[in-house]
């Protein structure tokens, strides 16, 4: 019990550092860097949350599967919205007054 409740504790430790991790390439880091790590360590995380508390290593073939699957929309569904930020440009606009 004790052993199951320590890696728990690592995976949330992991994530929570991972978190401030892409606060700081967010806030810190300029140009197109900052997304690429942000990008990076979301995908870490999406590893460990299925490694550590989906417990993909000790499951069933048919669990795998299904977590496997999970894990693979999820990182569709990273990459799609990462696509915006990544993929962004501006534009200068010739601003006009109206009298």
């Amino acid at each position: 019990m004790i052993r199951a409740l320590r890696g728990v504790a690592i995976a949330w430790l992991i994530l929570v550092l991972l978190l401030a991790e892409e606060l700081v390439a967010t806030f810190v880091v300029p140009g197109r860097l900052g997304p690429c790590i942000v990008l990076g360590s979301g995908m870490v995380m999406v590893a460990v949350v299925g490694f550590a508390f989906m417990r993909l290593r000790g499951s069933a073939s048919l669990a795998q599967a299904f977590v496997v699957a999970a894990l693979f929309w999820l990182l569709v569904l990273l990459g799609l919205g990462s696509m915006d930020p990544l993929t962004r440009t501006d534009y200068p606009v010739a601003v006009t007054r109206f009298p």
